[in-house]
């Protein structure tokens, strides 16, 4: 009998593992562009369209938290066929019934397929190429980067060329995560079973926390992006150009962290805190004006200090500290990031509707910069602390020997 799995080269199986996680994390921002377009539609304001927003992480931290070992129990291949078929579905309902009250329906189901998806792939990489393991998390790290920023890119390109409120970039991921579902389906091979546990509850060992509210703050300044700006851009006509401005804030993130790998944690958060506000305060300035040029430059630094800096120093850190408890760590450090990605955007959503969301975004960029000076400093005496324990602690086992 003929077998698809025989007829596809070895090979096809990775490419088709990595661009599956493209299509899932590209299917995220998709519709980001027309966020306002459908909020206008439905007749609602900020605060509204924040909850839409937030409900993609209201839909992965609970599947994050209690299916974090679901690739261990039932195989890294059903799980990925899972998070595919829920992206599939979340653009489908988009394509069939383009509103902001099916976007929320859609966000929930691609919260989902993130949660379920990210690690499996990285699981599934390394059991099927083990001599490749080193290269696995740069695969990943480069598609889920590129996926999340290409979604809302792609479909600002288009509206550039034919208004729409269901674009023909829909019908693209929807093709594409389909083709990913079908040549996984047939082409990749299974993986072994373990009897691991369902449930990884994260964990937060101690030295954490201050790392872990860095990443909550990064993540508000890149979930303010999709969440409320837009709505300001709007009165200069460049709503549409959040798509552009979420693929810098992803692309050069993702292209920082090249550099990131070769400083010190402490090092990295601290230069994380220094571009931050500068990014943000470009970002505001440049959607207040009206200047394009400000607004790309912001989300570029933004960029960089978020999905750069701050996001892999504080990860470099989290491994660091927590030792023997590494994934159940790193699952605390993603659920502050996505609390911070989410709860912030909806409560300024309805801060902006009460006083505007100029003034809101403006207050919020004074919030930012009193937080990075105090876990700036914070962090430098708690570095600056462990490493005086750890001479004090060097020369006393030296003085026991002699």
């Amino acid at each position: 009998m003929f077998s698809l799995r025989k007829a596809f080269p070895p090979w096809l199986s990775m490419v088709s593992i990595v661009v599956g996680l493209f299509s899932i994390t590209a299917a995220v921002n998709l519709q980001v562009p027309l966020y306002t377009t459908y909020a206008a539609d439905a007749h609602v304001g900020n605060a509204l369209t924040a909850i839409v927003f937030a409900s993609y992480v209201g839909g992965l931290i609970p599947v994050l938290i209690l299916f974090g070992g679901a690739s261990d129990r039932f195989g890294c291949k059903p799980i990925l066929l899972l998070s595919l078929l829920c992206a599939f579905v979340a653009t489908l309902a988009m394509i069939v019934l383009p509103s902001l009250r099916i976007l929320l329906f859609s966000r929930i189901l691609q919260g989902i397929a993130v949660a379920l998806s990210m690690g499996t792939c990285t699981a599934y990489l390394i059991k099927l190429y083990p001599d490749k393991s080193h290269k696995v998390a740069t695969y990943v790290a480069l598609a889920s980067a590129l996926g999340f920023g290409s979604g809302a890119a792609c479909t600002t390109l288009v509206l550039s060329y034919h208004q729409s409120i269901s674009p023909a970039s829909y019908w693209i991921v929807f093709v594409l995560t389909g083709f990913c579902f079908v040549s996984i389906l047939f082409g990749a091979p299974h993986t072994s079973k373990s009897i691991g546990k369902l449930i990884r509850v994260p964990t937060f060992p101690k030295g954490t926390l201050l790392v872990n509210l860095s990443i909550a703050l990064a993540w508000t300044v890149s979930g303010l992006v999709i969440a409320v700006l837009p709505a300001q851009l709007k009165l200069y006509g460049l709503q549409y150009w959040v798509g552009p401005a979420l693929f810098l804030v992803n692309g050069v993130g993702a292209a920082c962290q090249l550099v990131v790998r070769k400083m010190k944690g402490v090092n990295a958060l601290t230069l994380g805190f220094i571009l931050m506000p500068l990014g943000y305060g470009l970002l505001v300035l440049g959607s207040g004006i009206g200047s394009l040029v400000l607004i790309l430059a912001g989300a570029s630094i933004a960029g960089a200090a978020c999905y750069g800096f701050t996001y892999l120093g504080g990860l470099n850190q989290i491994v660091k500290v927590a030792r023997n408890e590494n994934s159940r760590a790193v699952s605390g450090y993603f659920l502050f990031a996505y609390l911070g990605f989410g709860i912030p955007s909806v409560l300024l959503g309805f801060i902006a509707d009460a006083i505007g969301t100029l003034r809101t975004l403006s207050y919020f960029a004074g919030v930012i910069v009193l937080c990075c000076i105090s876990l700036s400093i914070a962090i430098s005496r708690r570095a600056h602390h462990d490493q005086k324990q750890a001479t004090v602690t060097f020369d006393s086992r030296i003085d026991r020997e002699q």
